[in-house]
């Protein structure tokens, strides 16, 4: 029999919301002990809820798993695993690359595995799939048939579970720098040493939209390496692409030859000086694209973030023509989308400019929102028309 932990009143609501997450201070009966185990969850009045994998250093102590009265095995987590990949069957492909697991979205809390070309990368972020990996790299790799497995469990979130970092090659044909292909554009992931499992797969859908808006003279503010520019490069007349990674922008380079992409220009530069040096130019594009790097990691930094993203996208409207289009976004969970279209607003307004709302974005379908859990929706954007 698993151990067992019971719910204060507080998780009992947030549970029966949807939520799949018990804090430190809403249980009774933790033990260091359970770390990494799955432990039963019962209510105040001693009635079992559900399963869920126990943390004893993280602040979420329990994320539920399973409410079923069978205790979570091998079948259990296979079942999730295929359908999952059933989900996503139009999006895997010898040259494509797409999310198969996304965590509490995927309602396997904690796990992540990502496909690239034939080749899947997996994140084991909490004690109890840390504890199981060996488990899910042999499900994975037979429901999924790579070429290859690797484990990047490198992310920092793994610290706070009290995990040791680390990456590895786990199975079948080693490869570790690959080519995929995005809505006809090809990019060059490194899977040992690229951010989180290789590549931003979170934003695939909105950088293939963004072609339908590109027209004449567009600017990619943080191109990274060049997700967005490459995709407008096929509409747009120019593409200025900038950012202060010198690494990043060799990439770049790298993809435009791999597309035989000539109407890119990558520049160096740090994006705060970069856009009022342009506007001083007299500068101004048909398209603005901002994708910067989360201002807002904690509830404590939203003041900063704040203003970071209102001084960001006012610099950014300034250097819109009239009828041109800015697409803006946040990786910030605690940024909220509200807080996103009040800063685009306020920052139009006070240059005397109309914004008109054309389009509310997420992140890509293969990174699916579990509406009981707010935080699994973190990725904003907005395609706004300037006047």
């Amino acid at each position: 029999m698993p151990a067992a932990v019971r719910l204060s009143e507080k998780a009992e609501r947030r549970l029966k919301s949807g939520h799949p997450w018990i804090y430190r201070d809403e249980i009774f009966g933790g033990k260091p002990e359970f770390n990494g185990s799955i432990v039963s969850v019962n209510d105040k009045g001693g009635e079992f809820f559900g399963y869920g994998f126990y943390s004893h250093k993280s602040k979420i102590a329990v994320r539920i798993v399973a409410k079923s009265n069978s205790l979570p095995d091998r079948d259990f987590f296979q079942n999730l695993a295929r359908k999952s990949g059933e989900k996503r069957k139009g999006r895997i492909k010898p040259e494509s690359a797409a999310r198969l697991i996304n965590a509490e979205g995927d309602f396997l809390p904690g796990l992540i595995a990502d496909w690239y070309a034939g080749q899947i990368v997996v994140q084991c972020l909490i004690p109890g799939v840390d504890k199981l990996r060996e488990m899910f790299a042999e499900i994975l790799w037979d429901e999924f048939q790579p070429q290859g497995l690797w484990f990047r469990n490198d992310a920092s979130g793994r610290e706070l579970e009290g995990l040791a970092l680390e990456k590895f090659f786990w199975r079948g044909k080693e490869k570790q720098e690959v080519v995929i292909e995005e809505g006809g554009v090809k990019f060059l992931v490194d899977l040992a040493e690229g951010h989180k499992t290789g590549a931003y797969l979170d934003q695939a859908d909105n950088r293939t939209r963004a072609e339908l808006f590109a027209v004449g003279r567009c600017l990619d503010a943080f191109c990274f390496q060049g997700g967005f520019s490459l995709h407008l490069a096929k509409k747009a007349e120019q593409v200025a692409a900038i950012d202060s990674s010198p690494a990043a922008l060799l990439v770049l380079e790298k993809n435009m030859e791999l597309n035989r992409i000539r109407n890119v220009q990558p520049v160096r530069a740090n994006i705060f000086d970069a856009l009022p040096k342009l506007a001083e130019k007299g500068e101004r594009f048909d398209l603005v694209v901002l994708d910067p790097p989360p201002f807002a990691r904690s509830r404590k930094d939203l003041g900063s973030a704040a203003k970071g993203y209102y001084e960001l996208n006012r610099r950014a409207l300034s250097l819109v023509k009239p009828g041109g289009m800015l697409l803006t976004y946040s990786c910030s969970f605690h940024f909220s989308l509200a807080e996103l279209l009040l800063t685009v607003q306020k920052a139009a307004a006070d240059l005397g400019r109309d914004a008109r709302l054309i389009e509310i974005q997420k992140q890509a379908n293969d990174h699916p929102v579990l509406l009981g859990a707010p935080e699994t929706w973190y990725l904003k954007g907005l395609v706004v028309e300037i006047s």
